[in-house]
């Protein structure tokens, strides 16, 4: 566990930093692919920095507002640590990402940068989609780092005995399940799966292609929404928010199924990359 990096005259969580590098990495690797299909590189840098800016925005407020109810609940104790320093009670309101928040977010700045600079979205999201699991494993190891998003108490195989940490004291207390690991396995495994249909689209002739716009984000979908269901039992804090018996990301999850239907039946929509072959670059 490292949840930060000492400079000397200033701490660095090392989520932040980790988590840029697989958001790095994807970049370098979709920029690649890209090559071989009609979407110009320069699109894509661009509107993933639009993205970027959704997704910190996204993982913010959606943590606000898990955090709102308990605030509300104990709204004369936070007023008086917002008088006494305002900087402990901003950290409490918005001192947490969530991803589906985040993801959001993300999906609106590409949007927005599709919109505005009238670039085909799904020419965007088919070459992103992979790649999104791909970044998210590099959050959860820096989740496991900083000891966030930790897992129930948990005494078989591969339990994680935490040493203190000063943020989340009760961490230490008694063995972990290693469920940031786990989602961060899942999401390499899913990044995987989906790159392989990607790239093998790219090479079939348009014609020949039977994977649709759209689609592979569908699946992505599909698969992260029974992944996170399921990895929510597991998960032991209780700062992410609940209604009733559901986490607020079980609720999430359970919202997008229909836009995960949607976008996997596709009947409509032409397959993925398709242009007239003059249009077709190196």
């Amino acid at each position: 566990m490292l949840p930060y990096i000492d400079l000397g005259f200033t701490r660095i969580s090392l989520y932040g930093p980790i988590f840029l590098l697989g958001f790095a990495l994807a970049m370098i690797i979709i920029r690649s692919i890209a090559k071989k299909t009609p979407v110009e590189r320069s699109h894509l840098l661009y509107a993933a920095i639009y993205g970027l800016i959704g997704l910190a925005i996204g993982a913010k407020v959606l943590f606000f507002f898990t955090r709102l109810p308990s605030i509300i609940q104990n709204w004369d104790d936070y007023v008086k640590i917002f008088k006494a320093d305002y900087e402990t009670a901003l950290d409490i309101a918005f001192g947490g990402l969530v991803f589906y928040g985040g993801l959001i977010g993300f999906a609106l700045g590409v949007i927005r940068y599709s919109v505005h600079f009238k670039v085909d979205l799904f020419d965007l999201t088919d070459l992103y989609s992979p790649f999104l699991p791909f970044a998210h494993a590099f959050g959860r190891i820096g989740c496991f780092l900083s000891g966030c998003c930790y897992g129930i108490e948990y005494h078989g195989p591969f339990s994680v005995q935490f040493p203190y940490n000063e943020i989340s004291p009760e961490l230490s207390e008694v063995p972990r399940f290693p469920v940031q690991l786990l989602e961060a396995l899942l999401n390499f495994i899913c990044f995987g799966v989906l790159l392989m249909i990607l790239l093998k689209a790219i090479k079939q002739k348009p014609d020949e292609r039977k994977l649709k716009k759209g689609q592979l984000l569908g699946y992505y979908l599909a698969y992260y929404i029974v992944a996170r269901t399921g990895l929510e039992f597991l998960r032991g804090d209780v700062v992410r928010g609940k209604i009733g018996f559901l986490s607020t990301s079980q609720i999430i999850s359970i919202l997008l199924i229909p836009v995960a239907a949607v976008l996997i039946k596709a009947h409509n929509r032409t397959v993925v990359f398709y242009k007239s072959e003059e249009k077709l670059i190196n």
